[in-house]
């Protein structure tokens, strides 16, 4: 093909097309988006209202390392939702490991809490918690949903994840400062379940819920 012709090839297929700007970097994507969620999640905890023993909460040693664990996964998997949205993810592929290793550290950690406990855990029904944990999640995850709509994924799937894993950290922390209930059983049953039955749902319409 000569350089004229491939000149009019280029000219042909560029005819359609309006100028887009740039998607602006993820650490600065992720800014707003952390700013609101904390603010939306806090605002709720107040309406809830504060667990009456928050204030020695402070010096539980379990409670702290498990309120750490949870928000550090809400960070890194925003950050890595953020990421995701990118096709190449700008070559940071190493941005899933933090999340993901810090999920299996509160698994194993909670496991060996569990252990201590007797292994008790309740009958699934439906109670305060679960409702007030979805509300928690549900302004969160809807904006890293439309968030990540405004990029292109190549991994919906684990973009989902990610999305889940973020919202349902935040949500998680909040019912901790407002559910008096600090046993493994009833945090797994009434706080982390609801989240993995939302996430399950979303992976199965995430190519179609992430459709270039």
């Amino acid at each position: 093909m000569s350089e004229q012709n491939l000149d009019k090839l280029i000219d042909g297929l560029a005819d359609d097309l309006a100028p887009v700007k740039p998607l602006a970097h993820p650490f600065i994507r992720i800014l707003p988006f952390f700013a609101i969620a904390l603010l939306y999640v806090a605002a709720l905890v107040f309406f809830v209202g504060l667990r009456p023993d928050i204030g020695n909460k402070f010096a539980d040693a379990s409670w702290m390392m498990e309120t750490f664990l949870m928000g550090f996964i809400a960070i890194s998997a925003g950050i890595a939702s953020v990421f995701l949205s990118v096709p190449d993810m700008r070559g940071e592929k190493w941005v899933i490991a933090p999340p993901l290793t810090t999920l299996g550290i509160f698994a194993v950690w909670s496991t060996f809490r569990a252990m201590s406990e007797g292994l008790h855990m309740p009958v699934l029904n439906m109670d305060h918690c679960m409702g007030e944990g979805v509300f928690m999640a549900a302004v969160p995850m809807t904006m890293l949903i439309f968030m990540i709509k405004s990029g292109a994924t190549t991994m919906p799937r684990l973009t989902c994840f990610m999305n889940i894993l973020a919202a349902g950290a935040l949500g998680y922390i909040g019912l901790r400062f407002t559910c008096i209930m600090d046993t493994v059983g009833h945090a797994t049953v009434s706080h982390l379940v609801p989240y993995v039955l939302i996430g399950a749902l979303l992976g199965i319409a995430a190519k179609k819920l992430y459709k270039w």
